[in-house]
């Protein structure tokens, strides 16, 4: 590592750490309150739909636009990432995370609510997704699974003290000043991280963590011929050959199912207790556990694709959750309601971020932010549907069990599909009849 001059001695505790895990943390903490409001719909659900007197149907349908929005966003931040780096959008994102929470202290009309943090907030929450997590990845050759848990894991820490905090907030002071609060805060956490987050390691003079060791490696193990694909940079040859292989259309249908099973429980499991007599503060703590045990399996997830590969963890993982759901059948007690949450918390996490690594075994240091950002699209369009036809089929039945098997059904077609992954490497080979060849 290259000597440091001002802040980045400073950040790094004068030399002591490489910059790369400043960017990790700060990664983390971005994601972590970028992505806070959409998580915590599901505190917000029933206190909108009383106050604004609305059937749980149309405010969830709030959850499917901002989804939605984020969704069709994604791609673009992946385009971004790829072509004008991290820093310029983390700083549209967070001003589009800001101005839509204050505004909504002022919305008396469902419309508003569809509006701000529907669309607005919607499409600026796929900055704090994305290129976070391909970002990071050009920092690190060696721990990149670390890397990535840790920033992945910020959207598993805030859950578990922000939704009990959010509804006492709403409690004491209404929805509306409850998101100014939040408004608030965020931006005075996000402020530093658009400053220290930089796009590549060469902005602060320094090379990727590991890489001087990855480089040693090379020198004895020099690329085959047969394998130039995976080395490629331009953005649309190596685009053009990802539709070719069998991941670029699998993934983003696993993701979508995954996405679909996890987010009926998480836009509905505070109104599903609080039906069965639970007191509201302590439902919503519910919700906290559950997103908070994720942000164990956000960071342990990445680091056990590493180690038995991503295929293997990613059925793992969605089988954890789609069985920790059937648990909300039968729950009517508080402690049977943690018991989900801490279940369904290990499996709803490991489900989401093995999809990076992934990638990068898969498609190696080809430019994957568009591939990325696509499936992280497909994923959004997921969420947005299992929350709102979680709303829609509760309004329907007048309970909640067609949507709970719907997500466990979801859940278990993602697992099935996610066992049939053939890395493209591998039907190369067998294309060219190069099955002897070892992948180095």
């Amino acid at each position: 590592m290259t000597s440091l001059t001002g802040y980045k001695k400073l950040v790094t505790f004068g030399g002591r750490f490489h910059y790369a895990w400043v960017v990790a943390v700060a990664s983390g903490i971005a994601t972590l309150i970028g992505a806070e409001p959409m998580a915590l719909f599901g505190v917000f659900l029933e206190p909108i739909a009383k106050d604004l007197g609305v059937g749980r149907g149309a405010v969830s349908a709030v959850y499917w636009i901002a989804f939605f929005c984020m969704g069709i966003s994604s791609i673009a931040s992946g385009w971004a990432t790829d072509n004008i780096g991290i820093r310029k959008i983390l700083i549209i994102s967070t001003i589009g995370t800001i101005i839509p929470l204050m505004l909504l202290a002022q919305a008396k009309q469902l419309w508003q609510l569809y509006l701000w943090y529907g669309v607005v907030f919607g499409l600026a929450r796929s900055g704090f997704t994305t290129p976070m997590l391909i970002t990071v990845t050009l920092w690190f050759k060696k721990k990149q699974g670390l890397a990535v848990g840790i920033v992945a894991s910020g959207l598993g820490v805030g859950p578990m003290i922000f939704a009990p905090l959010f509804r006492y907030l709403i409690d004491i002071y209404g929805w509306g000043n409850a998101f100014l609060i939040l408004g608030v805060i965020s931006g005075v956490i996000l402020a530093p991280c658009c400053w220290l987050i930089r796009n590549r390691p060469s902005d602060v003079g320094v090379q990727p963590y590991g890489e001087e060791e990855t480089e040693k490696v090379l020198i004895r193990r020099p690329v085959p011929a047969h394998q130039p694909i995976y080395y490629r940079t331009d953005v649309p040859n190596f685009f053009r050959y990802a539709m070719t292989t069998q991941p670029f259309f699998l993934l983003p249908l696993i993701h979508f199912l995954g996405c679909v099973s996890h987010a009926i429980p998480l836009a509905h499991v505070v109104v599903m207790a609080t039906d069965r007599g639970i007191d509201p503060i302590a439902a919503s703590t519910v919700l906290g556990i559950a997103i908070g045990v994720s942000a164990t399996s956000r960071l342990t997830a990445p680091m056990l694709s590493d180690k038995i590969g991503g295929r293997k963890a990613l059925v793992l993982f969605i089988l954890m959750q789609g069985i920790s759901i059937l648990w909300l059948l039968p729950a009517k007690e508080l402690w049977l309601f943690c018991v989900f949450s801490l279940f369904f918390g290990l499996g709803y996490g490991g489900e989401m971020t093995p999809f990076p690594i992934l990638n990068r075994q898969y498609y190696g240091a080809a430019p994957i932010g568009m591939i990325y950002g696509f499936q992280v699209m497909v994923a959004c369009l997921g969420m947005g549907i299992g929350g709102f036809i979680g709303g829609v089929l509760y309004d329907l039945m007048g309970n909640y069990t067609l949507a709970i098997w719907v997500s466990v059904l979801t859940g278990f077609a993602g697992a099935g599909l996610s066992y049939l992954l053939i890395d493209p490497f591998t039907a190369d080979r067998r294309r060219k009849g190069l099955i002897g060849v070892r992948r180095e």
